[in-house]
C-alpha cells in the first residue's frame, strides 16, 4: 500500500512538473518586463541584452505558416576589441542560419544607453568568416576593426513586454537583392523572443519581406534549469515524506 500511496505522489508531482516549470519561468519573465519601465537607461540596456541573446528559432511559427523557413538565431554577448569602443555600449555577436546548418547572415550589435530608449546600432563584418563561431568561445570578443560601416541604426523604445524600434520609413541602404536597394527594418525584443521583419525595396522589383518569429530554446544554461532542479527537490521532499509515514 505504501509502494501504491509512492508511485501516486511521485506521477501527480511528475505531471505537475511542468506547469510548475512554465509558471515560475513566466512569473520570472513578466517581473522582469514589469520592472522595464523604471529602469535607468544602463539599466535597460542590459534588460534588452540579456533579452536578446540566447538560443532562439521560430519552430512554432513554421507550424502553424508551413511557407516560412526554419530559422534558428545565436546571439552571444561579446566584449570590444579595439579602438572606438561606446564605454557606455553593450556588444552583442548574432548569427542566423536557415534549414539546419546554412548561415544566413551575422551581424555584430551595439547598445548603447539615451534618456528615454536604447540606441541599436546594426554592423555587417567586413571579414565574416573571422567572426564566425564567436559565440563558442569561452569569452566571446567583437573585433571592432571588422565591423563595416556606416551601420544600420534604429531606436528601441519600451513598450509593455516588449522593446520596439523600426527605421521605417527611410531604412538603411543594403546590396541585397540587388546593389541600390533599402532595407527597412521593424523588431520587437522580448523576455521570451524576438519578432524582427526586414522588407526589401529594390528598383525595379516589389517590395518583399516576411516577420519571423523567434522564440528562445531553453538550455542548460537558461534559469529554468534551476526551477527544474526546484521541482525536482519537491518531488523528493514529498517521496521522502510518504516513505517516512508508510515507516511509523
Amino acid at each position: 500500500m505504501c509502494l501504491i500511496n509512492i508511485l501516486v505522489q511521485s506521477k501527480i508531482m511528475k505531471s505537475s512538473f511542468n506547469g510548475i516549470v512554465t509558471a515560475l519561468f513566466t512569473f520570472i519573465v513578466l517581473s522582469n518586463q514589469a520592472q522595464a519601465a523604471t529602469l535607468t537607461s544602463r539599466e535597460r540596456v542590459h534588460l534588452v541584452v540579456d533579452w536578446f541573446t540566447g538560443l532562439f528559432n521560430n519552430s512554432q511559427q513554421v507550424v502553424r505558416e508551413p511557407d516560412i523557413p526554419f530559422l534558428r538565431m545565436e546571439n552571444c554577448a561579446a566584449s570590444p576589441l579595439g579602438n572606438g569602443s561606446n564605454i557606455d555600449a553593450q556588444y552583442v555577436h548574432l548569427e542566423q542560419y536557415i534549414n539546419g546548418d546554412n548561415l544566413l547572415r551575422s551581424s555584430g550589435y551595439e547598445f548603447s544607453p539615451t534618456a528615454e530608449a536604447v540606441s541599436l546600432k546594426v554592423y555587417s563584418y567586413s571579414d565574416r568568416d573571422a567572426a564566425i563561431g564567436t559565440c563558442n568561445q569561452v569569452n566571446p570578443t567583437i573585433n571592432l576593426g571588422n565591423l563595416a560601416v556606416p551601420s544600420c541604426d534604429l531606436t528601441l523604445f519600451y513598450k509593455p513586454r516588449r522593446f520596439f524600434g523600426t527605421n521605417s520609413p527611410i531604412g538603411c541602404p543594403s546590396s541585397f537583392p540587388i546593389p541600390g536597394s533599402t532595407v527597412v527594418s521593424t523588431v520587437s525584443i522580448m523576455g521570451n523572443g524576438v519578432d524582427s521583419l526586414d522588407q526589401f525595396f529594390a528598383p525595379g522589383i516589389p517590395s518583399f519581406g516576411s516577420e519571423i518569429e523567434f522564440r528562445r530554446v531553453a538550455t542548460t544554461n537558461e534559469p529554468i534549469s534551476a526551477i527544474a532542479l526546484i521541482s525536482l527537490g519537491m518531488l523528493g521532499l514529498i517521496t521522502s515524506r510518504t516513505k517516512k509515514n508508510c515507516k511509523s
